[in-house]
């Protein structure tokens, strides 16, 4: 059988058909100042400001973090949150290669591909975030140095591993467009090794998450203060990618004028909705055990932000 290698002609055009390919998909369609475009690129210069200031004056500058409250809001919502969102190539694969539910397999790829996106912007933002970012190439490699005690440590090496997994699950598509079909051949012998770590990696990382919050101590609300809640963090992070998911399909039908496979998406749904049933048994059944129900009303914006939760 023979091989394909970077010197053969086929390599090269196949090559060249998969760059012509992303060349015309990338081409822009209408208007490019768009209302919604025009909000971005305002948001985008305030980033650019604010990054700015980051950079020149240190991060204290712009987050009014102290030694003793060395996290605030921004890591909730720029980690926490934004990497549960990326959650949607997570939660799919969790559903179609562990569950078996092959019926789902056609959203494999677009919530891969989101989640690629996700997680690679969730990395730029890591690096925005620690103290000393010129430093965090240091974190693979510096073994002698890690901190073996801290929940951080776990999940900033599962998260960069994860996002370099999941680059390499959308090898095959490219594989394909470039017409590549023996190295496709020869690259899917192995993707059940990729597959494995592409659900064990972020079920490791998701938790991990979780238990930052245990790791604050009497700083957090006995609303969450629990030794469920890597548990919890873990099974609202599927919830959140199977909704990322569905929310993506719609977006592609406005924007790309494809079918919506409403069927689908509907048996998506129903497993959604299974997985909520779940976490608001587990959580209301934590609170009652813990006598912490009653720290749901104790003040209007308490019980405002649990009800959204």
């Amino acid at each position: 059988m023979a091989t394909v290698t970077a010197d053969t002609p086929g390599f090269w055009n196949g090559t060249r058909r998969f760059g012509r390919f992303l060349a015309s998909e990338m081409k822009p369609r209408g208007r490019i100042l768009t209302p919604f475009n025009v909000i971005t690129i305002v948001i985008m210069a305030v980033a650019a400001v604010i990054l700015f200031i980051r950079f020149t004056q240190g991060l204290g500058a712009v987050t009014n973090l102290s030694d003793g409250y060395p996290w605030g809001l921004w890591i909730a919502f720029d980690v926490v949150t934004g990497t549960a969102l990326g959650c949607g190539g997570y939660a799919v694969a969790l559903l179609v290669y562990a569950f078996n539910k092959g019926k789902y397999h056609p959203l494999v790829r677009p919530a891969l591909l989101t989640s690629a996106l996700g997680y690679s912007i969730a990395a730029v933002g890591i690096i925005i975030d620690v103290g000393r970012p010129w430093l965090i190439w240091r974190i693979p490699i510096s073994f002698s140095k890690w901190n073996l005690d801290s929940a951080l440590l776990e999940v900033a090496l599962c998260v960069m591993a994860y996002m370099i997994v999941l680059w390499i699950e959308l090898v095959p598509p490219a594989l394909e467009c470039g017409g590549h079909h023996k190295l496709l051949k020869k690259f899917n012998k192995w993707l059940f090794v990729i597959i494995s770590l592409g659900i064990v990696l972020p079920t490791m990382h998701q938790s991990g998450l979780g238990a930052i919050v245990v790791a604050a101590g009497n700083k957090v609300s006995p609303l969450w203060q629990t030794p469920w809640v890597s548990f919890l963090f873990l099974l609202s992070a599927i919830i959140m990618g199977f909704s990322v998911v569905i929310f993506e399909g719609a977006l592609t039908v406005m924007g790309f004028g494809r079918r919506l496979e409403l069927h689908l998406y509907r048996r998506f749904a129903k497993v959604m909705r299974w997985a909520l049933a779940i976490y608001l048994v587990v959580r209301f059944a934590d609170l009652a055990y813990r006598g912490a129900l009653g720290a749901t009303t104790e003040t209007p914006v308490r019980m405002t932000m649990f009800m959204l939760k």
